[in-house]
Protein backbone atom coordinates (compact mmCIF):
# COMPACT_ATOMS: atom_id res chain seq x y z
CA UNK A 1 0.00 0.00 0.00
CA UNK A 2 2.80 2.12 0.56
CA UNK A 3 4.11 1.70 -2.42
CA UNK A 4 1.15 2.75 -4.29
CA UNK A 5 0.70 5.72 -2.55
CA UNK A 6 4.17 6.88 -3.54
CA UNK A 7 3.21 5.94 -7.11
CA UNK A 8 0.38 8.05 -6.92
CA UNK A 9 2.14 10.90 -5.11
CA UNK A 10 5.36 10.93 -7.68
CA UNK A 11 2.44 10.65 -10.48
CA UNK A 12 0.68 13.68 -9.40
CA UNK A 13 3.62 15.72 -9.15
CA UNK A 14 5.09 14.68 -12.88
CA UNK A 15 2.01 15.51 -13.95
CA UNK A 16 1.18 11.97 -15.70
CA UNK A 17 -2.29 12.12 -13.92
CA UNK A 18 -2.92 15.83 -15.31
CA UNK A 19 -5.53 14.19 -18.32
CA UNK A 20 -7.38 12.60 -15.17
CA UNK A 21 -7.44 15.62 -12.88
CA UNK A 22 -7.94 18.67 -15.33
CA UNK A 23 -10.90 19.64 -14.53
CA UNK A 24 -12.63 22.56 -12.70
CA UNK A 25 -14.42 21.80 -9.42
CA UNK A 26 -16.50 23.93 -6.58
CA UNK A 27 -16.89 22.38 -3.08
CA UNK A 28 -18.46 23.77 -0.67
CA UNK A 29 -17.83 22.63 2.99
CA UNK A 30 -19.52 22.78 6.28
CA UNK A 31 -15.88 24.34 8.69
CA UNK A 32 -16.61 23.23 12.42
CA UNK A 33 -13.79 25.72 14.44
CA UNK A 34 -12.91 25.76 18.01
CA UNK A 35 -10.77 28.37 18.34
CA UNK A 36 -10.68 29.16 21.61
CA UNK A 37 -10.90 26.52 24.56
CA UNK A 38 -13.33 29.03 26.60
CA UNK A 39 -15.73 29.20 24.04
CA UNK A 40 -18.51 26.93 21.82
CA UNK A 41 -17.39 25.91 18.55
CA UNK A 42 -18.97 27.84 15.70
CA UNK A 43 -19.31 27.08 12.24
CA UNK A 44 -19.17 28.57 8.47
CA UNK A 45 -19.63 27.64 4.97
CA UNK A 46 -16.26 27.74 3.33
CA UNK A 47 -15.49 27.30 -0.96
CA UNK A 48 -12.87 25.25 -2.43
CA UNK A 49 -12.62 26.67 -5.72
CA UNK A 50 -10.33 23.94 -7.69
CA UNK A 51 -8.96 25.19 -11.56
CA UNK A 52 -8.00 23.04 -14.36
CA UNK A 53 -4.46 25.08 -13.91
CA UNK A 54 -3.14 22.85 -11.16
CA UNK A 55 -4.56 25.95 -8.65
CA UNK A 56 -6.74 26.15 -5.36
CA UNK A 57 -8.09 28.24 -3.32
CA UNK A 58 -9.54 27.68 -0.10
CA UNK A 59 -11.80 30.71 1.62
CA UNK A 60 -15.47 31.76 3.64
CA UNK A 61 -18.08 32.05 1.64
CA UNK A 62 -19.64 34.50 3.83
CA UNK A 63 -16.53 36.86 3.37
CA UNK A 64 -16.78 36.40 -0.61
CA UNK A 65 -20.60 37.78 0.10
CA UNK A 66 -19.62 40.80 2.38
CA UNK A 67 -16.31 41.50 0.47
CA UNK A 68 -19.04 41.89 -2.51
CA UNK A 69 -21.84 44.20 -0.94
CA UNK A 70 -18.59 46.41 0.67
CA UNK A 71 -16.96 46.90 -2.71
CA UNK A 72 -20.60 47.68 -4.09
CA UNK A 73 -21.10 50.15 -1.42
CA UNK A 74 -17.66 51.85 -1.14
CA UNK A 75 -18.00 52.41 -5.07
CA UNK A 76 -21.35 53.60 -4.31
CA UNK A 77 -20.59 55.91 -2.17
CA UNK A 78 -17.10 57.34 -3.25
CA UNK A 79 -17.11 61.01 -3.76
CA UNK A 80 -15.23 62.01 -6.53
CA UNK A 81 -11.72 61.22 -7.11
CA UNK A 82 -10.84 61.66 -3.52
CA UNK A 83 -12.24 58.18 -2.09
CA UNK A 84 -13.70 60.24 0.67
CA UNK A 85 -16.76 57.06 1.54
CA UNK A 86 -19.99 58.05 4.29
CA UNK A 87 -21.00 55.28 5.90
CA UNK A 88 -24.21 54.88 7.45
CA UNK A 89 -24.81 52.07 9.92
CA UNK A 90 -28.71 52.08 8.54
CA UNK A 91 -27.56 51.33 5.34
CA UNK A 92 -29.46 48.15 4.17
CA UNK A 93 -26.45 46.74 2.34
CA UNK A 94 -24.18 47.12 5.68
CA UNK A 95 -26.86 45.57 7.40
CA UNK A 96 -26.96 42.79 4.65
CA UNK A 97 -23.24 42.65 4.89
CA UNK A 98 -23.28 42.49 8.32
CA UNK A 99 -25.17 39.00 8.21
CA UNK A 100 -22.31 37.15 7.15
CA UNK A 101 -19.92 36.83 10.05
CA UNK A 102 -16.38 35.57 8.64
CA UNK A 103 -15.15 34.29 12.18
CA UNK A 104 -12.71 31.57 10.84
CA UNK A 105 -10.57 34.22 8.63
CA UNK A 106 -8.33 32.38 6.85
CA UNK A 107 -7.34 32.52 2.99
CA UNK A 108 -4.90 29.43 1.67
CA UNK A 109 -4.17 29.22 -2.34
CA UNK A 110 -2.51 26.05 -3.31
CA UNK A 111 -0.04 25.65 -6.55
CA UNK A 112 0.52 22.57 -7.40
CA UNK A 113 2.59 22.87 -10.42
CA UNK A 114 5.06 25.20 -7.78
CA UNK A 115 4.55 22.44 -4.84
CA UNK A 116 3.65 26.01 -2.93
CA UNK A 117 1.12 27.54 -0.80
CA UNK A 118 0.03 30.84 0.52
CA UNK A 119 -1.81 31.23 3.30
CA UNK A 120 -3.28 34.40 5.02
CA UNK A 121 -4.82 34.60 8.20
CA UNK A 122 -6.27 37.75 10.50
CA UNK A 123 -5.42 38.35 13.79
CA UNK A 124 -5.60 41.16 16.04
CA UNK A 125 -5.32 44.43 13.54
CA UNK A 126 -3.31 42.74 11.69
CA UNK A 127 -3.52 40.52 9.16
CA UNK A 128 -0.17 37.85 8.66
CA UNK A 129 0.68 35.90 4.93
CA UNK A 130 3.86 33.07 4.28
CA UNK A 131 4.19 31.50 1.45
CA UNK A 132 5.59 28.15 2.28
CA UNK A 133 6.24 24.09 0.45
CA UNK A 134 3.08 22.22 0.11
CA UNK A 135 2.78 19.95 3.46
CA UNK A 136 4.20 16.52 2.95
CA UNK A 137 1.80 14.28 4.79
CA UNK A 138 2.10 10.87 5.85
CA UNK A 139 -1.45 9.84 5.36
CA UNK A 140 -2.19 6.18 6.58
CA UNK A 141 -5.08 4.71 4.25
CA UNK A 142 -7.25 1.98 6.60
CA UNK A 143 -9.85 -0.04 4.55
CA UNK A 144 -13.01 1.45 5.89
CA UNK A 145 -15.60 2.77 4.19
CA UNK A 146 -18.77 5.18 4.08
CA UNK A 147 -20.71 7.13 1.70
CA UNK A 148 -21.06 10.80 1.41
CA UNK A 149 -23.09 12.67 -1.23
CA UNK A 150 -23.59 9.83 -2.86
CA UNK A 151 -19.89 9.31 -3.57
CA UNK A 152 -17.89 6.09 -1.82
CA UNK A 153 -15.33 7.45 0.18
CA UNK A 154 -12.43 5.61 2.27
CA UNK A 155 -10.76 6.50 5.43
CA UNK A 156 -7.38 7.84 5.82
CA UNK A 157 -5.53 8.89 9.21
CA UNK A 158 -2.85 11.97 9.43
CA UNK A 159 -0.43 13.11 12.33
CA UNK A 160 -0.26 16.59 11.47
CA UNK A 161 0.80 20.06 13.99
CA UNK A 162 -0.54 18.28 17.05
CA UNK A 163 -3.51 17.02 16.18
CA UNK A 164 -4.52 13.42 14.87
CA UNK A 165 -7.02 13.70 12.03
CA UNK A 166 -9.80 11.07 10.04
CA UNK A 167 -9.95 11.90 6.59
CA UNK A 168 -12.54 10.39 3.92
CA UNK A 169 -12.08 11.21 0.56
CA UNK A 170 -13.30 10.02 -2.75
CA UNK A 171 -11.07 7.86 -5.24
CA UNK A 172 -13.87 8.63 -8.22
CA UNK A 173 -13.09 12.67 -7.66
CA UNK A 174 -9.18 11.85 -9.10
CA UNK A 175 -8.38 15.61 -7.51
CA UNK A 176 -5.19 15.07 -4.59
CA UNK A 177 -6.79 18.37 -2.86
CA UNK A 178 -9.22 19.23 0.20
CA UNK A 179 -9.84 21.97 2.51
CA UNK A 180 -7.28 23.69 4.61
CA UNK A 181 -3.46 22.72 4.05
CA UNK A 182 -4.79 18.64 3.45
CA UNK A 183 -3.90 17.27 0.08
CA UNK A 184 -2.16 14.20 -1.39
CA UNK A 185 -4.70 11.06 -1.14
CA UNK A 186 -5.57 9.90 -4.29
CA UNK A 187 -8.83 11.30 -4.64
CA UNK A 188 -10.49 14.69 -3.12
CA UNK A 189 -10.90 15.15 0.56
CA UNK A 190 -14.71 15.09 1.14
CA UNK A 191 -14.52 15.09 5.70
CA UNK A 192 -11.74 15.40 7.81
CA UNK A 193 -11.66 16.71 11.64
CA UNK A 194 -9.19 16.17 14.70
CA UNK A 195 -9.72 13.92 16.91
CA UNK A 196 -11.35 16.31 19.57
CA UNK A 197 -13.45 17.74 16.72
CA UNK A 198 -12.19 20.81 17.88
CA UNK A 199 -11.38 21.49 13.93
CA UNK A 200 -14.21 19.76 11.41
CA UNK A 201 -14.30 20.19 7.27
CA UNK A 202 -17.48 18.56 5.67
CA UNK A 203 -18.48 18.71 1.76
CA UNK A 204 -22.13 19.42 1.48
CA UNK A 205 -22.12 20.31 -2.09
CA UNK A 206 -20.15 19.69 -5.14
CA UNK A 207 -19.98 21.14 -8.52
CA UNK A 208 -17.82 20.56 -11.85
CA UNK A 209 -18.22 23.95 -13.70
CA UNK A 210 -17.08 23.74 -17.20
CA UNK A 211 -15.64 28.02 -16.62
CA UNK A 212 -14.10 28.47 -13.01
CA UNK A 213 -12.02 31.64 -11.88
CA UNK A 214 -10.71 32.74 -8.42
CA UNK A 215 -12.56 35.81 -7.26
CA UNK A 216 -10.12 39.19 -7.30
CA UNK A 217 -8.41 40.22 -4.33
CA UNK A 218 -9.51 37.38 -2.45
CA UNK A 219 -6.13 38.04 -0.08
CA UNK A 220 -6.20 41.50 1.79
CA UNK A 221 -3.61 44.22 0.84
CA UNK A 222 -2.17 46.51 3.36
CA UNK A 223 -3.82 49.49 3.97
CA UNK A 224 -3.41 51.95 6.29
CA UNK A 225 -5.88 50.81 9.15
CA UNK A 226 -4.75 47.33 9.35
CA UNK A 227 -1.04 46.34 8.70
CA UNK A 228 -0.18 43.44 6.18
CA UNK A 229 2.72 41.02 8.27
CA UNK A 230 4.76 39.22 6.07
CA UNK A 231 6.09 36.11 7.84
CA UNK A 232 7.30 32.75 7.65
CA UNK A 233 5.05 29.05 8.40
CA UNK A 234 8.00 28.69 11.28
CA UNK A 235 7.49 31.96 12.46
CA UNK A 236 3.94 31.98 11.93
CA UNK A 237 2.30 31.52 15.75
CA UNK A 238 5.03 33.86 17.62
CA UNK A 239 4.72 36.53 14.83
CA UNK A 240 0.28 36.02 15.52
CA UNK A 241 0.53 36.50 19.43
CA UNK A 242 2.96 39.57 19.29
CA UNK A 243 0.10 40.93 17.54
CA UNK A 244 -1.98 40.98 20.93
CA UNK A 245 0.63 42.93 22.69
CA UNK A 246 -0.63 45.65 25.10
CA UNK A 247 0.44 48.08 22.88
CA UNK A 248 -1.77 46.91 20.03
CA UNK A 249 -5.01 46.27 22.42
CA UNK A 250 -5.28 49.04 24.71
CA UNK A 251 -3.98 51.61 22.09
CA UNK A 252 -4.78 54.95 23.15
CA UNK A 253 -7.19 53.77 25.67
CA UNK A 254 -6.62 54.77 29.65
CA UNK A 255 -6.58 53.14 31.92
CA UNK A 256 -5.86 54.58 35.74
CA UNK A 257 -6.20 53.79 39.33
CA UNK A 258 -4.78 51.34 41.40
CA UNK A 259 -5.36 48.15 39.94
CA UNK A 260 -4.61 49.67 36.60
CA UNK A 261 -2.04 47.47 35.56
CA UNK A 262 -3.70 44.32 36.61
CA UNK A 263 -7.16 45.53 34.69
CA UNK A 264 -4.78 46.17 31.85
CA UNK A 265 -3.06 42.48 31.82
CA UNK A 266 -6.60 41.23 32.60
CA UNK A 267 -8.31 42.88 28.85
CA UNK A 268 -4.72 41.87 26.99
CA UNK A 269 -5.45 38.21 28.47
CA UNK A 270 -8.96 38.23 27.25
CA UNK A 271 -8.94 38.78 24.34
CA UNK A 272 -5.78 36.72 23.37
CA UNK A 273 -7.96 33.22 24.79
CA UNK A 274 -10.53 33.72 22.25
CA UNK A 275 -7.77 32.31 19.82
CA UNK A 276 -6.09 30.03 22.59
CA UNK A 277 -6.37 26.29 20.72
CA UNK A 278 -5.34 27.20 17.00
CA UNK A 279 -6.02 24.63 14.58
CA UNK A 280 -1.89 23.96 14.45
CA UNK A 281 -0.60 23.11 17.74
CA UNK A 282 2.74 22.24 16.75
CA UNK A 283 5.32 22.50 14.31
CA UNK A 284 5.85 19.09 13.56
Amino acid sequence: MNNLKQIFFILVITGFLQPVMAQNIKVEYRVKAKQSTDKPAFSEPFLLLINNQGKSLFISKNKLLSDKIFAQYYKKMTVGNAHEVKFSASDPALIAAGKYKNKYRIVIEKDFNKGKLKYQQNAFMSILQYTAPLPVLHWQITGRQKQLLGYKVQQAKLYYKGRDYTAWYAPAIAKSDGPFKFWGLPGLILEIADSKDDYHFIATGIEFPAQLSFPKKCFAEYSGFIPLIYTTEKKFQQDFEKTFSPENILGNSAIIGKNSEELKAARVQKIKSKYNNPIELSDE
